[in-house]
């Protein structure tokens, strides 16, 4: 099953989600989420999809009403919510994933398309994958701590084949190197794929998404490893010292160490923040000046209530899951380790 990502091995190592199906095993592997909301794209890959309905694969209706962000991240819901496409230039909805988990306010979506474009335009290969944004009424989601207002969304890195080709994303993760492994079947060694990270089609993504003035980017959640890569490509690459200052100040590691996808988190929007949106930290000086030019400020942080929740998994039942793993699967677990325990950079909006 191309479901068994090198990425469903996530839990096995610390404070991670769940194994995802094994073959001749079809049920889904609920997961535990982290600090900044976030699990392993195996576990959405694990969901059951629905069946997709084609006539939503377009872009956002200007006729229909504003969507509206309210609460938290982490407890909140979601009005109007507007679906991503399945398809959209340079883009692709995991098509492993329940499609009802791909709404998200208008703002974003609208964001994530034009970044999309961007690199499609720019320079072809295949689209980005887009994982799961929000249900369209917001709220818990299975296997993520957040992703209940329609401001957070999964995104796959580009990758290259082992010929420097550009391949369909899986969520395997990433070593120091940039290079990755989709192992498919856990316990089958021959049919492993080596992979290595795209950088300039990643990076040019990103860049996109920071440089949108109309998309109020909040934060990036990616291993410390490969914002260390895409700064390194930045810089070498000659982008405006803004931009990699701004893409600098706005990555940071979480409990999960983001090494096979990235997360994103969007600012509330001005129209949202009066309907009772509410943004966690960080909140940067550009931020806070957009704010006061908007005559308004960010509201606090509601107290979380139980019942957003979502499901979760202990680290043996996920180990159980497994079952045999092929020993290449056991050194790469073994050498996960270096990176997988939450840094404390000493950046000024890493807490």
């Amino acid at each position: 099953m191309k479901t068994l990502r090198v990425f469903s091995l996530v839990f096995l190592v610390a404070f991670l989600p769940s194994l995802g199906c094994r073959r001749g095993d079809t049920g889904p592997a609920p997961a535990t989420s982290n600090d900044a909301g976030e699990t392993s794209e195996a576990d959405a890959e694990s969901m059951p999809p629905t069946e997709p309905d084609p006539t939503e694969a377009t872009a956002p209706s200007a006729s229909q009403p504003p969507s509206a962000s309210i609460r938290n991240p982490n407890d909140g819901m979601l009005e109007n919510g507007v679906p991503l496409p399945l398809e959209a230039p340079g883009l692709r909805f995991n098509p492993k994933n329940d499609p009802a988990a791909r709404y998200g306010t208008e703002e974003m979506v609208a964001a994530l398309m034009r970044a999309a474009a961007v690199v499609d335009e720019e320079l072809g290969g295949l689209p980005v994958i887009i994982s799961d944004l929000s249900y369209e009424g917001g709220g818990p989601i299975p296997r993520h701590g957040s992703h209940q207002s329609g401001r957070d969304v999964d995104v796959l890195f580009y990758q290259l084949d082992h010929d420097g080709q550009p391949i369909e994303s899986v969520g395997a993760f990433f070593d120091p190197e940039g290079v990755g492994i989709d192992f498919k079947e856990l316990d089958d060694p021959s049919d492993d794929v080596m992979l290595t990270l795209d950088m300039p089609r990643t990076w040019r993504f990103v860049q996109a998404l920071i440089e949108d003035p109309d998309a109020n980017l909040q934060s990036i959640f990616v291993v410390e490893h490969i914002r260390t890569l895409l700064l390194r490509y930045a810089r070498s690459a000659n982008v405006d010292a803004a931009t990699v200052t701004r893409f600098a100040q706005m990555t940071c590691q979480p409990e999960y160490p983001h090494d096979d996808h990235f997360h994103f988190r969007f600012y509330c929007s001005i129209e949202d923040i009066a309907a009772g949106c509410r943004d966690s930290k960080p909140e940067y000086p550009w931020r806070r000046r957009a704010l006061r030019e908007a005559g308004t400020e960010s509201l606090p942080l509601l107290p979380k209530r139980p019942q957003s929740k979502s499901k979760t998994v202990s680290h043996a039942e996920a180990r159980e899951r497994a079952g045999e793993l092929d020993p290449e699967v056991e050194r790469w677990l073994d050498l996960r380790q270096a990176w997988i325990k939450k840094p404390h950079p000493g950046r000024k909006f890493c807490r």
